[in-house]
This record gives structure tokens, C-alpha cells and sequence, in this order.
């Protein structure tokens, strides 16, 4: 899914903005640490509100980005739960700029 300069950009960076879904259908964001693995699915740790959401709706948004030169990465997909605060995103749709 993702190109070569693609994946040396998420593997050089470490901070994502993880977005899920709540309840009430309103989008909640917040920062996470991931690590890339060599399929391309992106692993990550998830406790309170983004545990609780993505247990009930699996659809995640997911975004990578740096600045100086602007360039990073969208991504949507589903996330499961490796273990009880470990998940793991397949992304699905992607849009990269500045790569």
C-alpha cells in the first residue's frame, strides 16, 4: 500500500495523531507513539477513551506528519486489539503529500 520514500518516512518518525469515533458520533483525536511493522500496519497503545471507542466502532483515522518540508501522511482503516492496551491499525485508504 504504501511506497518506498512512504514507508522510510513512517518508519523515520514516532508521534501520529489517532483519531476514533465516539458514541455520539463526534471524532476524538489524540497523540500516540507507533511503531511501523513490515506489512504496513502501524502498532500503538490505546487506554480510556480511544480504548473504549475503538472497541465499540473499529474505523480510525490516522495521520503522520513533519514539517520543514511539509510532507506526511493520512491514513483511514480499521484497528483490533493485540492486547489489553496494545492495538494495531490496517490502513485501507491514504493520502501522502510532500513525499
Amino acid at each position: 500500500m504504501f511506497s518506498a520514500a512512504e514507508l522510510d518516512f513512517l518508519r523515520s518518525q514516532r508521534i501520529a495523531r489517532f483519531a476514533t469515533v465516539g458514541p455520539t458520533g463526534w471524532p476524538h483525536v489524540a497523540p500516540v507513539m507507533y511503531t511501523m511493522n513490515d506489512d504496513g500496519s502501524l502498532d500503538f497503545d490505546v487506554d480510556g477513551v480511544k480504548l473504549r471507542n475503538m472497541q465499540a466502532e473499529p474505523r480510525a483515522a490516522m495521520v503522520v506528519d513533519a514539517m520543514g518540508p511539509r510532507r506526511g501522511i493520512a491514513m483511514q482503516g480499521r484497528v483490533e486489539l493485540l492486547a489489553p492496551e496494545r492495538a494495531r491499525m490496517r490502513p485501507e485508504r491514504k493520502f501522502a503529500w510532500g513525499l
